[in-house]
């Protein structure tokens, strides 16, 4: 069984209304004190739980997300990587829950 998976719009789960953006940032992926990767990512679409972004590599579910835009449309945002897919021209598609809904959840 191939662990690949390919999204295609018609895959999607989410429920809430998203709105498309477009721009770049820097995130700070990190799984503990010492463990970071920073990374440029692609900014894809924002709903009022979180993020969608486009990054070259994959990354594992639960891991915690700093993101810093390129420019000044919004302040730096914090979350937790949820959805991690790869997408048909080879990039990944990541889903970040923010801090702030993770919080209004728990």
């Amino acid at each position: 069984m191939s662990t690949n998976l390919t999204l295609t719009m018609t895959d999607d789960r989410r429920n809430l209304p998203r709105r498309p953006i477009k721009g770049y940032a820097m995130a700070v992926f990190s799984t503990g004190p010492v463990s970071t990767k920073i990374a440029r990512v692609e900014l894809v679409d924002a709903s009022w739980t979180g993020i969608g972004v486009k990054t070259a590599d994959p990354v594992d579910l639960g891991v915690s997300v700093s993101l810093t835009p390129e420019d000044a449309m919004w302040p730096r945002q914090t979350g937790v990587v949820v959805r991690c897919e790869r997408v048909e021209d080879g990039t990944y598609h990541l889903g970040l829950l923010s801090r702030q809904a993770k919080a209004a959840v728990a």
